[in-house]
């Protein structure tokens, strides 16, 4: 079976009989070792701006055989005029046109490689579906393939007689002192050669400074049409906007805190990870008007003038640090610093105790002050809270509206799909906003630790030879202690893979899928996976690939397989899934 480059043959291609030659040139068992390339265009035609040879042939040990098909149930010439069937006059005939193609990719070929000016190069034409028997000066008779020729013996057979023809031919002809019969041209490698130079492989990436400022953009404008939701519960002082991961919330939360802050009223902008607090300090930097913004914790401490201790336990967290701000928020008259309080990320400070302090933090209170909350409140609860988002609005918000985010911004519908299919994501998504990009979530399998090892590696060096910088890769473990990405080998790996807190930019972060929750990267590497189906880690591979705004990898433990395929033909699999954009 020869190859074919393409593989394929154009569904445009409306000429059967090149269809038919495709087909027979690809299997016979007689071009096992051929490359034939088709439908060539030659850029640097002798004659015309550019041209087109049907069929190179490139044949080990024979050389290189132009085609030219011309698969017409009708041909004459008349006038010095060619006629295939309907088609227009043809000045040229095929056999010149079939030269001068072969001309154009010999002069391409030695252009780029001068040792292979002794490779043979010649033409034929092939009439499939009519006889052709004419004599003339123009031809010799060996390049012609007619109906009864191409129907009586396989098309390879022709193509060596043409071949030995012609190096017969060669032979005789003083002028071809430079042809060596003996010299067994093309080898293998000349072959492989010869193919580059006349149609070269190659794949080009969007570099990554382009693809981050198209995907930014498409972030931004997709997310502002969620800006809506705000709009619509404006009249309301109070409002949890709730919904799944990639639904807008946190610039959500970012654009009540400017709207609140550029009006004048003193705002207080919160959520719970450390990450996201860092970045939403950084992103609300330069906001007119008076606006704090941290983390939940950085906020007691700072009320309690508290510094925690070096082996804080959740003790001091969850009890004696919010106890002591409360001691000294009532020390100051407990009336309120802020106007209006928001909070992203709600769904993990929903305990008794930090509500508490945010009671007192708020003008009117929880009960009567202005908030907005803003919480996936349905699978990214990864910390132990009090209260649920219901017992919340009944016990502590006075009964205020709740908004429902549906429609997905941020990820692609590939992406969306797998939450939905994987990580148990009920309902599924409204909408899509974002369109396919076609690239597939991957689950890549490991045996050993060793084999992850190997298996980052390999993702990290497929991930930059696609043209992604360091900084758009993030690995994330579901582990704490000793995460895949602390064992990366010495050398290139260990120096560009840094925990996010030291990383530089430029070089990929990893850290855990706690720490990353809230924030997003164009590459999420999941590692460590040893596990889908149980809450803790359902809840874990629904944050990690929902981070991920184009690719998402996942390493998965081999003996993960059977929950994978049990997940996949689960019950809730087969209901329909939004994937297309809106």
């Amino acid at each position: 079976m020869a190859r074919m480059i393409p593989p394929v043959i154009d569904p445009a291609t409306a000429s059967p009989g090149e269809r038919e030659i495709f087909r027979r040139l690809k299997d016979d068992p007689l071009s096992s070792d051929w490359i034939v390339l088709h439908s060539l265009a030659i850029s640097h035609h002798q004659r015309q701006i550019s041209g087109e040879v049907d069929f190179l042939i490139i044949v080990p040990l024979r050389g290189v055989l132009g085609l030219e098909v011309k698969a017409c149930s009708q041909l004459r010439r008349d006038g010095g005029l060619w006629y295939y069937g309907d088609e227009a006059a043809d000045p040229r005939g095929p056999f010149k046109q079939a030269a001068e193609g072969m001309h154009a990719a010999r002069r391409r070929v030695v252009d780029k490689d001068a040792s292979l000016k002794r490779v043979l190069f010649w033409s034929a034409v092939c009439f499939p579906y009519v006889p052709f028997k004419v004599d003339s000066d123009e031809w010799h008779p060996w390049q012609v393939i007619d109906a009864m020729t191409f129907r009586s013996r396989p098309l390879a057979e022709s193509v060596f007689r043409v071949f030995d023809e012609a190096r017969n031919f060669l032979t005789t002809r003083e002028s071809a002192r430079w042809f060596r019969p003996d010299s067994g041209e093309p080898g293998a490698s000349q072959c492989e050669a010869i193919a580059q130079a006349l149609r070269p492989d190659f794949e080009f990436f969007e570099s990554a400074k382009a693809r981050a400022g198209r995907r930014d953009d498409e972030l931004k404008r997709y997310t502002a049409e969620q800006f809506l939701a705000l709009d619509a519960m404006e009249v309301n002082p109070r409002v949890t906007f709730f919904g799944p991961a990639g639904t807008g919330k946190t610039l959500l939360a970012m654009e009540s805190a400017r709207r609140a802050s550029a009006s004048g009223e003193r705002t207080l902008l919160l959520c719970y990870n450390r990450l996201l607090g860092s970045w939403l300090k950084n992103q609300m930097a330069g906001v007119p008007g008076p606006l704090t913004v941290g983390t939940l914790h950085g906020y007691l401490l700072e009320r309690a003038r508290l510094t925690p201790p070096a082996e804080a336990g959740a003790d001091f967290w969850q009890r004696q640090l919010p106890d002591a701000t409360l001691a000294a928020l009532l020390n100051v008259g407990g009336e309120g610093e802020f106007d209006e309080l928001i909070v992203d990320e709600a769904q993990d400070i929903l305990r008794a105790q930090y509500l508490d302090v945010l009671d007192l933090s708020v003008k009117g209170g929880l009960a009567a002050g202005c908030w907005r909350l803003f919480g996936d409140f349905e699978r990214q609860a990864l910390f132990e809270t009090d209260l649920t988002l219901e017992k919340f609005l009944a016990t502590r918000g006075e009964g205020a509206p709740a908004f429902s985010l549906r429609i997905n911004c941020r990820n692609t519908p590939r992406i969306a799909s797998m939450v939905y299919l994987l990580a148990g994501l009920q309902p599924a998504y409204a909408r899509i906003l974002r369109a396919d990009n076609g690239i597939e979530p991957e689950l890549r399998y490991y045996s050993t630790k060793e084999a992850e090892v190997g298996l980052l590696v390999n993702t990290l060096g497929e991930m930059f030879r696609r043209g992604y910088a360091g900084s758009d890769i993030v690995v994330l473990s579901t582990r704490a202690a000793d995460p895949v990405a602390e064992s990366l080998p010495a050398g290139a790996w260990q120096d560009r893979v840094r925990p996010i807190e030291l990383a530089s930019f430029g070089q990929v972060r990893y850290g855990t899928v706690h720490a990353f929750k809230g924030l997003e990267a164009p590459v999420i590497i999941l590692t460590d996976v040893a596990a889908i189906q149980d809450v803790r880690s359902q809840a874990l591979f629904y944050v990690a690939i929902t981070r991920a705004t184009e690719r998402i990898v996942c390493l998965v433990d081999e003996r993960v397989k059977a929950e994978v395929i049990g997940t996949l033909t689960s019950p809730h699999v087969g209901k329909t899934v939004p994937i297309a954009n809106a």
